[in-house]
């Protein structure tokens, strides 16, 4: 697949399909979940097997399911949000490492503290907080797919 394909598709689709898949869509709309833990890794699956051998497209997808299923709610310790945060970053580890695996979960973490301060909530409404989650991810991805990475491992 073309490097710059990849750098639009993936995190684009990963923007949209986070944010769909996480709260409420409208009053009349919840969120729908089974978007974000399985829609979206299953769109990994096919885009890495296009890129990378079948079982590093697999160990790129099996995380994804298991941590974009993970909770990080109002009673979730704050411990456990940055894990889920710190998980997000290792999506992509089976096929390469970045820089944007250390973005992706400091930007995870920052974004997830400045939409649950007083002072910011308003400006980093959760929404928006989600489809960069989803972007994050999605960048780290594209970016080792295209054979970016500080190591990569096909």
């Amino acid at each position: 697949m073309n490097p710059e394909l990849l750098m639009v598709f993936v995190p684009g689709i990963s923007w949209i399909l986070f944010s769909l898949g996480g709260t409420e869509i409208s009053s009349k709309i919840p969120g729908q979940k089974w978007i974000r833990r399985w829609l979206l890794p299953t769109i990994y699956l096919m885009t890495a097997m296009c890129c990378v051998p079948w079982w590093q497209a697999i160990l790129a997808t099996l995380p994804a399911i298991a941590w974009f299923s993970m909770g990080y709610g109002d009673s979730t310790p704050w411990w456990q949000k940055i894990l889920v945060g710190v998980l997000y970053a290792t999506i992509g580890a089976a096929i390469g490492i970045s820089w944007w695996n250390l973005g992706t979960a400091i930007g995870f973490s920052v974004l997830f503290l400045l939409s649950n301060t007083k002072l910011t909530e308003k400006i980093f409404m959760w929404k928006i907080c989600e489809g960069f989650f989803g972007l994050l991810v999605g960048i780290q991805l594209a970016y080792v797919l295209m054979g970016q990475g500080i190591l990569w491992l096909k």
